[in-house]
């Protein structure tokens, strides 16, 4: 059997790690991982820049806390650049389609705490808006 946890937040400055706490309407979902799993089995995430600034970054997910055994997991998970647009043009945000992990295999100890954050490194091209969601097995 398998257990999910999601989290979600704004990454608001390049080269800023920016922890995800809240669950949407859940201002304080638990970050505790369940009791009888061992290991985050998938990764999915989805991104979007707001794309108000011109510059070039990467998305970068960390994995965390006492509950990751193997210590802290770095993953890229996705870039994105912006250049200003003519005038009078409308520019659309930018996405990304969602990145999954089908076979993390990260070994984690339940009853212990996990965090997950983003980072958008180099230059910040607006408000980057990230959903996380760990699939525990």
């Amino acid at each position: 059997m398998s257990k999910t946890f999601t989290v979600e937040g704004d990454v608001t400055a390049a080269d800023t790690r920016t922890l995800l706490t809240t669950q949407g309407s859940v201002t304080a979902p638990s970050s505790v991982v369940p009791a009888g799993m061992t290991k985050i089995d998938k990764i999915l995430v989805a991104a979007s820049s707001e794309g108000l600034a011109n510059g070039a970054a990467v998305n970068i997910l960390r994995l965390g806390g006492n509950a990751v055994l193997g210590g802290e997991q770095t993953i890229v998970v996705s870039a994105v650049g912006r250049i200003a647009v003519q005038s009078g043009s409308d520019a659309a945000p930018q996405l990304m389609k969602v990145f999954i992990i089908e076979d993390a295999d990260i070994e984690v100890r339940s009853s212990d705490t996990i965090s997950i954050s983003m980072e958008q490194a180099g230059t910040d091209t607006g408000t980057v808006h990230a959903v996380v969601t760990l699939i525990y097995a």
